[in-house]
């Protein structure tokens, strides 16, 4: 397993490639930051009743039977987050040329500590070993500190925008891009 120390502006983040031991970890992950990311976004009902179990469930055959890069980021020896790079899945951006961040997660305890960063580049990194030429995310138009994120670290917006209906809900969302070479 390959461990990779990045440069300064993740001082004691580690990323590495995700191992399927990694399921329940990164199921805890998904659900804390769900419950406190998307709050005021969709229902609380619906935010309070997800499950680790059923995530960790999701996660462990993900895990084993992947066509995706999953990659976690790590503080010490605990997992602190996420991100799941594959082949986009908009027709307007084909996977010849894009990728897709689908989902890119931080445990609330640690936002802000360079671990969203540390991932995406990791990604980035990755990816420039490829004939992909860019990279493109979605983000909830009314998440504005993920926005934000995405911008700071060099994404803009795009002509791409969808809404998307979760728990009875139905948000925008708008679509990032950022080119790789």
């Amino acid at each position: 397993m390959t461990r990779r120390k990045l440069r300064g502006f993740a001082q004691g983040v580690q990323v590495r490639r995700a191992t399927p031991s990694d399921a329940q970890a990164i199921a805890e992950i998904h659900v804390a930051s769900w419950q406190v990311a998307y709050r005021g976004l969709f229902p609380d009902e619906a935010l309070d009743r997800l499950s680790v179990a059923e995530r960790q469930a999701q996660w462990t055959q993900g895990l084993a039977n992947s066509h995706s890069t999953i990659w976690v980021s790590e503080e010490g020896r605990r997992v602190t987050g996420f991100v799941l790079a594959c082949p986009s899945r908009d027709a307007d951006a084909p996977a010849s040329q894009f990728a897709e961040i689908a989902a890119l997660y931080i445990h609330p305890n640690f936002w802000g500590t360079g671990c969203g960063r540390a991932l995406c580049e990791a990604v980035f990194d990755h990816l420039r070993q490829t004939s992909v030429q860019a990279v493109i995310v979605w983000a909830l138009t009314g998440n504005i500190p993920a926005r934000h994120f995405y911008e700071h670290i060099g994404f803009a917006p795009d002509d791409g925008r969808r809404d998307i209906t979760l728990y009875g809900t139905t948000l925008p969302e708008i679509r990032y891009r950022q080119t790789l070479r």
